[in-house]
């Protein structure tokens, strides 16, 4: 195996690079998603209540979700071309199965978005109707949630693959052969995790972007003084912390269930998330080293009825994953809760009648909290990615037999996590440009139609 310098092997190195490219584009996509999602929000409102407040936030964050678009586009290509170059075998045995029938199903999903977007951006004035700009806007959020949906489910697979038959496969891998049969190529739109991955990535995914996006307004209605501008800010504060405060309860509840799943489909995994060393019954919760007896028997019981749970110690220690994906689960896991408290505020406020949406307290809450839940995230998607390993598809291939151990990748492998460094700051700061340089004449009034004015930036 071919060493490469600081990582010990090529293997280390694609791994290194392709989790980079994923960590930076997770960041973009998070953003489109939130974006999205936000805008049709916000032009709802506007319509609803004829409020121009609500339509020029729109405006705004439609300008800066087509920047999002297009870089997210164009880093989702480097990480297609990354798993052809850095993994050719998983593309090699995922190229035999279902899970291109995914791949093609989410082209077609961007697509749509994509076909909308230049509708809702560029042809506002084509429509005469005061909800069809909005219904638009609608179908370029379903593009962009479906292809989403569509992406996860392939990590599902991943987690628990299905549709070959592995025991023909492995034993084909022995001999160095690939012999991939009993294809069904719609069984991974529905692998045994696929409901409890995508409900829980789609909300911590909104609940993320939501509040990174109210994070910068709070930073703005605190730091500037104009005050037409705060009451459209404070109102896009108030969607983002309704929004934040929904995706919260619900990623609260998918998590709990994703949890469950783990304990059925990789109980492996889930030992080593929760750090079980030795099966047993009634074991207890660890939690950066406090102790809550019998706490994980408990809750397994609540909600499979299960009562002996699995350890580390039932499998080989060859196959175990790092074991600091416990300490990431458990940062996972107090960032929710510390997520939880900040947005009690929000709700004793609001019973108390205290406005809390113009509580300067809170605003500069908001700030910190959007940075905390980003990193938060983050520390979820590695749990998921490092508690698999050493499998790329889980107990069927490893990373280091689909890893390729082509030493030419070296020099651009550097150059493209160098790119992302520069990148990810800049698409950043041109989401802060445009979003503050256009003004109340790029508002789109539903139903006028008339299309927004361009803006200098």
């Amino acid at each position: 195996m071919t060493a490469a310098p600081l990582f010990g092997s090529m293997t280390s190195f694609d791994q290194f690079v392709f989790a980079f490219t994923i960590a930076s584009h997770i960041t973009l996509v998070t953003m489109s998603i939130a974006l999205v999602v936000l805008i049709v929000i916000a032009e709802f409102l506007s319509i609803r209540r004829g409020d121009t407040d609500y339509a020029d936030l729109a405006s705004r964050l439609t300008k800066v979700f087509t920047i999002s678009f297009g870089v997210g586009t164009a880093s989702g290509i480097v990480m297609a071309v990354e798993l052809v170059t850095l993994f050719p075998t998983f593309v090699t045995v995922g190229a035999q199965t279902g899970v291109m029938e995914l791949f093609y199903f989410e082209v077609f999903a961007f697509f749509l978005e994509t076909i909308f977007l230049v509708l809702y951006v560029y042809y506002a004035d084509a429509f005469r109707g005061k909800w069809a700009h909005f219904i638009t806007g609608c179908l370029v959020a379903a593009g962009a949630l479906i292809s989403a949906v569509l992406i996860v489910s392939v990590n599902a697979w991943m987690n628990t693959p299905n549709g070959i038959d592995v025991q023909a496969f492995l034993q084909g891998l022995q001999s160095g052969r690939f012999v991939v049969t009993g294809v069904d190529v719609w069984a991974p739109f529905s692998t045994p995790s696929t409901f409890a991955e995508v409900a829980h990535v789609l909300s911590t995914t909104l609940l993320t972007g939501s509040m990174m996006i109210g994070g910068y307004f709070a930073y703005r209605i605190i730091r500037y003084d104009r005050a037409d501008e705060k009451t459209m800010l404070s109102k896009g504060v108030k969607i983002t912390v309704v929004l934040s405060l929904i995706m919260l309860v619900i990623a609260g509840i998918t998590g709990s269930h994703e949890m469950a799943t783990l304990l059925l489909t990789q109980p492996l995994k889930y030992s080593a998330l929760d750090l079980n060393v030795t099966p047993g019954a009634g074991l207890s919760e660890t939690f950066f080293g406090m102790t809550v007896p019998g706490l994980q028997g408990w809750l397994a019981r609540a909600e499979l009825g299960m009562a002996q749970l699995p350890g580390l110690s039932q499998y080989p220690q060859s196959v175990w994953p790092p074991l600091y994906v416990h300490t990431t689960f458990d940062l996972m896991v107090l960032g929710a809760f510390l997520a939880a408290g900040y947005f009690l505020l929000y709700v004793f406020g609001r019973v108390l009648r205290k406005r809390p949406f113009e509580s300067r307290t809170l605003l500069l809450l908001q700030i910190p909290a959007s940075i905390g839940t980003y990193l938060v995230y983050q520390f979820g998607w590695i749990t998921d990615e490092v508690g698999r390993q050493p499998w790329i598809v889980y107990n069927v291939v490893t990373v280091a037999q689909a890893a390729s151990q082509n030493a030419s990748m070296l020099l651009p492998g550097t150059l493209i996590v160098l790119f992302y460094f520069i990148v990810i700051p800049a698409t950043f700061y041109f989401f802060i440009r445009v979003f503050n340089s256009s003004g109340t004449n790029g508002a789109v009034v539903p139903g006028s139609g008339q299309a927004a004015k361009d803006v200098n930036y």
